[in-house]
């Protein structure tokens, strides 16, 4: 409530926000990797591959985590957010051990930078939410 004793608006639900999310960064990411196709497809490529391996596990874990709500839920929002995470993790895992053993020749600097600018871009999304 406000200082009015009326209720306040919420903003967007969680769902519209993070679709909303997930397009920025995808866009973000295929215009960097479509602008540097020009420089060096190579490094193109790498990027694409870096912001991929962060983005797919990301994505499977905000839709595995969060597929519960409420407290009588608790149990199993904890559960899903421990396996959400595990997920995760391991789809990074062999996504960067598919890129390493797949792609040859690879620039890995371009791969590691990209994966860290879209955990970057994340962060800095998510700040600015309403």
């Amino acid at each position: 409530m406000n200082k009015t004793g009326k209720p306040e608006k919420m903003g967007k639900p969680i769902g519209q926000l993070i679709i909303k999310l997930w397009g920025q960064q995808l866009g973000f990411l295929l215009l960097a990797s479509g602008l540097l196709t020009g420089y060096n497809s190579l490094i193109a490529l790498c990027v694409l591959l870096g912001g991929l391996i962060y983005w797919i596990p990301n994505a499977y874990f905000t839709l595995y985590a969060f597929r519960f709500r409420g407290a009588q839920a608790a149990a199993a929002v904890l559960r899903s957010m421990y396996r959400g995470e595990t997920g995760k993790f391991m789809l990074t895992v062999v996504g960067f051990a598919l890129v390493f053993t797949l792609v040859k020749p690879i620039e890995p600097i371009s791969l590691f930078v990209s994966y860290s600018v879209m955990t970057i871009s994340q962060w800095v999304l998510v700040s600015r939410w309403p």
